[in-house]
């Protein structure tokens, strides 16, 4: 979930990147998360949230997901009357590191527009311990410290960090407008009371021409690392559902309209031109809906008036337009992973992704997810560069092979589904 998103980048610059492997922490602790209310769908109108939680228990909610990984920092109890130290501002211009991913730059804008929010919420990275450079040195006193300091200069903390990210998005996801400031009218108080409802997905469906990951693949310029796929119709009431939703997809607020398809690509982290792009669809033909909202940020674009709808940096925008225009015009990411994508059924899952991970015996891979109306479908597979160094560890799960192509599937609930996806992982990488 591209500002994920996505997963996850592709900016130059001289210091370590994320940390990959705190992404299994980061969507462990998101997939936490319980989608509250519900939503409304009516042609022209915003949907909106029902949130019953106080911005003291969500605080609680995150003190008891992140309170293991490190000490948190010094941050006092939450206040009713809390007057922020940093006033919320309108982002204008966020520095480069800040939109090297989607989630990144979501997570920047946000601790921009309601530090009143993130300055009552500790972080759990370490970082009260040891600060950054734009604190010089001195330990972080809340989550928004992470972002940007006392005197609104941003700080690059946050930018290869995935669990500053990770508390920061999880905030917004109950207070995505703020919270009252007393004696102030810049934050909005969320304890409105909207009717609660469902959406009605059966009228709404994705274009023949996104689809899958296949179809995202091909609309994106050569030189994908990482990139997924949501299909929320597929999604809706599974046992994975708030999984990848709440991390995965952008939220409705996003257009005003509930995103019905999402992909989300990376590129690698040192091209000097690329980074990250979404495409999402909303279920019907919205080319012509004057209703939705659009992101107009510095050196960003986003295309309503296509279908899929297209939202990134600019440059990756303008190669996603011209792959539409002209398939043949410039190199697309498809033919990098077609090879895996042949072997699967990637029409019918509910989430896919695809990686560019090289280990012994394999250069890429792939995971996708399908429910069932009973259970879970988990199949993994990966292209085989060296067949003598297979993991053995994989002769459990009696693998099948198609070519150059390794195959596991298994079916289980999710907790069974997860846990042996972590399995597989681990034994991948031995």
């Amino acid at each position: 979930m591209k500002p994920d998103k996505k997963s996850e980048k592709a900016k130059i610059r001289e210091k370590q990147p994320k940390n990959k492997g705190n992404n299994k922490i980061l969507i462990i602790a998101v997939a936490a998360i319980l989608l509250i209310g519900g939503y409304i769908l009516l042609s022209g109108t915003q949907q909106k949230v029902e949130n019953t939680k106080t911005l003291k228990e969500v605080r609680e909610l995150i003190d008891s997901q992140y309170g293991s990984l490190a000490p948190g920092t010094e941050t006092p109890p939450v206040r009713d009357d809390f007057i922020p130290v940093l006033a919320p501002r309108k982002v204008d211009k966020l520095p480069d590191y800040a939109v090297t991913n989607a989630m990144t730059l979501k997570a920047y804008t946000y601790a921009t527009e309601h530090p009143e929010v993130l300055e009552q919420i500790p972080c759990y990275c370490g970082c009260g311990q040891h600060g950054s450079k734009a604190s010089e040195g001195q330990p972080h006193r809340s989550v928004r410290d992470c972002f940007i300091s006392d005197n609104g200069n941003y700080d690059d903390h946050a930018s290869y960090c995935d669990t500053c990210v990770g508390i920061a998005m999880k905030a917004q996801s109950y207070f995505p407008d703020g919270v009252l400031i007393p004696g102030s009218s810049l934050a909005q108080s969320t304890t409105s009371q909207f009717p609660e409802t469902t959406i009605d997905l059966s009228s709404l469906s994705l274009p023949d021409n996104f689809k899958s990951i296949a179809d995202g693949l091909m609309q994106t310029p050569a030189g994908v690392q990482t990139a997924y796929f949501v299909n929320t119709k597929i999604l809706s009431g599974t046992q994975i559902e708030e999984k990848y939703l709440v991390d995965k997809v952008e939220p409705d607020s996003f257009y005003g309209k509930k995103i019905i398809g999402m992909f989300s690509a990376d590129f690698p982290a040192d091209s000097a031109t690329l980074s990250w792009i979404e495409m999402h669809d909303l279920g019907y033909d919205s080319r012509n809906d004057t209703s939705l909202k659009v992101k107009n940020e510095p050196g960003m674009k986003n295309i309503v008036n296509i279908r899929p709808i297209i939202y990134g940096q600019s440059k990756n925008v303008d190669n996603v337009l011209k792959l539409m225009n002209d398939p043949s015009g410039i190199p697309n990411s498809l033919s990098r992973f077609k090879p895996l994508l042949d072997s699967v059924d990637n029409q019918n899952a509910a989430f896919e992704q695809v990686n560019e991970e090289s280990n012994k015996f394999s250069d890429i891979s792939y995971m996708g997810i399908t429910p069932s109306s009973i259970d879970l479908e988990l199949v993994k597979a990966y292209r085989i560069i060296d067949e003598k160094s297979i993991p053995s560890g994989f002769s459990k799960y009696s693998p099948e092979t198609k070519g150059n192509i390794l195959l596991i599937k298994i079916k289980g609930d999710m907790q069974k589904i997860q846990t042996e996806s972590d399995n597989i992982d681990a034994v991948a990488r031995t």
